[in-house]
This record gives C-alpha cells, structure tokens and sequence, in this order.
C-alpha cells in the first residue's frame, strides 16, 4: 500500500484521501504487503467514520478480506466502533456471517473484546443466521463472562 496513502486514512484526512483517490483509482484496491489489508478495513481499525463513508461511496468492499480472512466488519467489532459497525451493517449485512481463518464471526469477536453495544446490535439483527444455534450463543456467551464482561 502506497504510504501517503495509508497516512491519509490513519490520519483521518479525507480531502487528502480523496485526492490521492483521485488521481489514481486503482489506490482503492491496494492492499499492505504483509497482513493483505485495504483501505476500508483500515479506516474501520482506526473508527474514521467519515472516512468509512467516502470509501463506501466510491466502492463497495465491505466483504473484502485480509490474510486471515477477516473483513473491515471484524476489525471493526474488535475495536468497538459501534458507528461503523452500522454502517458496514446497513451497507452489506451478509457480511456480518463470514467466518474468520480461527472460524470466528465478527459476532464472537465482539464477545471476546467485551463490546456489549457491538454485541446487542447484532443479536437485535433478526436476519442473522446462527444466533439462534444452540451451540452459537452459549460458545460466546462463554467467552464473554470468562473474559470478566459480565455487567450487562
């Protein structure tokens, strides 16, 4: 990934990301060497909601996946941001089911951080397949109050 580039998004500077976007468009399939991350999923880790936005007006990658097969919907519930999470949500809710390279769902990552928001926005998600599964929710339900988040 181009470092201006990846400056703009930890940067949270959206005219300067824009500009870069604009003077290449293809800056917004570029991904980090190492982890195969791309913008969107950065601009979640770092909770930019505006900068989120701009990326999903000018492309639709809310299902693109890194290395460990994790989406901007995972990074996201693993940092809290509960803004962006909506967002990711309202723009491609099918997301919200794929599993990690662990066979973790954005749902269990979001558990395991102790997300209580995160975690009752998405079982509010009556679309959500699994939620229901016997074996779904005590596995989490699990994680949770093992990891000491019990004040819900």
């Amino acid at each position: 990934m181009d470092p201006r580039l990846y400056e703009a998004i930890a940067g949270n500077e959206k005219k300067g990301f824009i500009n870069l976007v604009q003077e290449n468009e293809n800056f917004l399939e570029q991904r980090t060497d190492g982890s195969r991350s791309r913008v969107l999923y950065f601009a979640s880790r770092f909770g930019h909601i505006e900068l989120v936005m701009e990326i999903l007006k000018l492309h639709l990658m809310v299902g693109a996946e890194d290395i460990k097969l994790e989406t901007p919907l995972h990074e996201a519930c693993r940092q809290g941001h509960t803004e962006i999470l909506k967002l990711l949500l309202e723009t491609n809710p099918r997301v919200a089911v794929k599993l990690n390279a662990d066979n973790w769902s954005a749902f269990f990552i979001a558990c395991c951080h102790g997300h209580v928001d995160l975690v009752k926005l998405l079982l509010n998600q009556s679309w959500l397949p699994g939620l229901e599964d016997e074996q779904f929710v005590p596995t989490c339900l699990h994680v949770v109050t093992s990891r000491g988040h019990t004040g819900w």
